[in-house]
């Protein structure tokens, strides 16, 4: 019963938090991210791909929609429509590679949806948007992957999804490439990987926070902005715990 209900009033809190700083953002009272390098060098991508003729390619990793994992996927194809929309708004869409069944549908509607968005004379073009391997078989899609960027003349790399060891086989295709890099993952092993080659990491909830920091709704800001509030919160319950134990036992000793 204590359980429920403190679950309950958990999910009260964090609707009325939501609810108050969405309004916030909606009243013109701008909620403040902190600040994150790699979205900021993302928003620079398209036009550097432009500048040196050259192709972005994006990769969206192994996860599916319907598993565990699925938030990290959701988020990299909310990084993937921000990349087609501006892309194809300067003539210049990405290539899209991904590791999973349902990741190809989602990433040829997201190009889709920005190539009618921009009107691109050009057409859509399915093969855009690549299906590589199985998600069973991760250096099988790590070496599909760094054969499409030898192919495809890429300038920048973008790497977002759930990667794993193969993610050492990705980066070092993009760095014989010259490419600029910027990747995000949520496992610890492709993070330590990634760090090797460039500071441009999005690290787990960071990369969660795709679509505030990329398209800034009022909802996702708010959202960002109740983890951070929530996340300060508990860390002050549980140094405030520490505390007290350290008192008591000291208390005990004295006695």
């Amino acid at each position: 019963m204590d359980t429920f209900i403190l679950t309950v009033g958990t999910v009260i809190v964090v609707a009325v938090l939501l609810a108050l700083f969405t309004r916030a953002q909606q009243r013109g009272h701008l909620i403040a991210l902190r600040p994150l390098s790699p979205y900021q060098v993302l928003q620079d991508q398209i036009g550097q791909a432009v500048e040196s003729g050259r192709q972005l390619h994006v990769t969206l990793g192994q996860a599916g929609l319907t598993g565990a994992a699925s938030p990290t996927s959701i988020a990299a194809l909310t990084v993937l429509d921000t990349l087609a929309k501006d892309g194809c708004a300067n003539a210049t869409p990405p290539l899209v590679t991904v590791g999973e069944g349902t990741l190809l549908p989602a990433a040829q509607d997201s190009l889709l949806h920005a190539y009618n968005e921009a009107q691109f004379t050009s057409g859509f073009q399915p093969g855009a948007a690549q299906f590589i391997a199985a998600d069973t078989d991760p250096f099988t899609y790590a070496a599909g992957v760094t054969s499409v960027m030898h192919q495809g003349n890429v300038s920048n790399s973008i790497a977002v999804g759930r990667f794993g060891t193969e993610m050492a086989l990705i980066t070092a295709a993009a760095a014989r490439a010259n490419a600029e890099q910027v990747i995000g993952a949520d496992d610890p092993i492709a993070l330590a990987l990634a760090h090797a080659v460039t500071d441009k990491v999005l690290i787990g909830e960071e990369l969660l926070a795709a679509g505030a920091y990329l398209q800034g709704s009022p909802s996702q800001l708010a959202s960002v902005r109740v983890q951070d509030f929530l996340r300060l919160l508990i860390t002050l319950i549980i140094l405030g715990l520490a505390f007290y134990q350290l008192f008591t036992a000291f208390s005990g000793g004295l006695r």
